[in-house]
């Protein structure tokens, strides 16, 4: 777990739930980079694991009330705090950003973050599952969650392809 992450749990006044999801998907990201294949893309595995720790930044209570989508706010506040390499994976991490040509992952950084959120909630789920369970929380984006579910598959299936163990091993990897 990041120290630098921790500090900003506290300054930005996580509230339980989401510092326990953001610990899971960080752990992913981590499990992720260090399974990553000889030959896979490049990427700054400090960086993408730091975006993944902090990647919903923007739900702090201290933004309650900004009407910007969340990803958004988390790149803005990531930009502001000098965070750079993780606006982008931070900004393209929501589940309906793969339906969007302007905010859909696009590196191998931002596609490894993005995965990571996709199977992580408060525990590792499987990626369908955690979509309509999304999907349930926020009935304002239900149909664009859904209609998400197969590009996200084709994401998590490129993610998947850089890494020596598979979706269905991910839990065990964690423990």
């Amino acid at each position: 777990m990041s120290t630098k992450a921790e500090g900003f749990y506290r300054r930005y006044r996580y509230p339980d739930w989401l510092e326990s999801h953001s610990r899971v998907v960080g752990a992913i990201a981590e499990a992720l980079v260090a399974a990553r294949r000889r030959g896979a893309p490049e990427i700054d595995a400090e960086a993408v694991i730091l975006a993944a720790y902090l990647h919903d930044i923007g739900r702090s209570p201290l933004l309650a009330g900004d009407p910007r989508d969340h990803n958004i706010l988390s790149g803005l506040v990531l930009a502001a705090e000098g965070l750079d390499a993780c606006v982008e994976p931070a900004r393209r991490h929501a589940v309906y950003t793969v339906l969007d040509p302007v905010l859909a992952p696009r590196t191998a950084a931002e596609k490894l973050v993005y995965v990571a959120d996709r199977r992580g909630g408060q525990t590792v789920e499987p990626l369908a599952e955690r979509a309509r369970e999304t999907a349930r929380r926020n009935p304002k984006y239900a149909a664009e969650i859904v209609r998400a579910i197969p590009p996200a598959r084709a994401v998590e299936r490129e993610v998947f392809a850089d890494v020596s163990f598979g979706p269905d091993e991910l839990s065990e990897k964690l423990r």
